[in-house]
């Protein structure tokens, strides 16, 4: 991400007060050449990065460097190193053989409702006038130019 945030080119500041800033991308090959909206204090940008992935985009990460801020300060805590191993703490216990299982209460019963049955398949699809090529209706006679008919029925071709 700080590579990407390199190539960004500027920053417009228009509400200092609510710490929500502009980010204008660097234009190149038909792609970026756009505005972002960054906010420091929602911790949101307007590509959506931030909010899902908890972490800066590149587009913050360049206000943070405008700014002169820590980018890891604006990461989600979820990503320390306590909650990291907080995750894999727990204890697990493999399963063995099902011969060393106990008697289970209840039994299973398939749901036959849904099983697949052998033979031809079934479509569910409804066709409607799409499904109709118009090319199809308006083949044209290789012999005579008409519509209607092909060469091999062509009324023309014996004469």
């Amino acid at each position: 991400m700080r590579e990407r945030s390199l190539k960004h080119t500027d920053m417009q500041q228009y509400n200092a007060t609510e710490g929500v800033f502009e980010i204008l991308t660097f234009a190149h090959e038909g792609k970026g050449g756009n505005i972002h909206k960054v906010s420091a204090e929602g911790k949101k940008c307007s590509c959506g990065k931030w909010r899902n992935y908890h972490m800066p985009c590149s587009h913050a990460i360049k206000f943070c460097d405008i700014r002169g801020i820590q980018p890891k300060d604006y990461v989600s805590k979820y990503y320390s190193c306590r909650f990291y191993k907080q995750t894999y703490s727990g204890n697990f216990s493999p399963l063995g053989d099902e011969a060393y299982w106990p008697p289970s209460p209840f039994s299973l019963i398939a749901n036959t409702e849904y099983e697949r049955t052998s033979g031809t398949r079934t479509t569910t699809r409804r066709r409607n006038e799409m499904d109709i090529a118009p090319a199809r209706m308006a083949r044209k006679c290789s012999t005579c130019k008409q519509t209607g008919h092909n060469k091999n029925r062509c009324p023309d071709r014996n004469q």
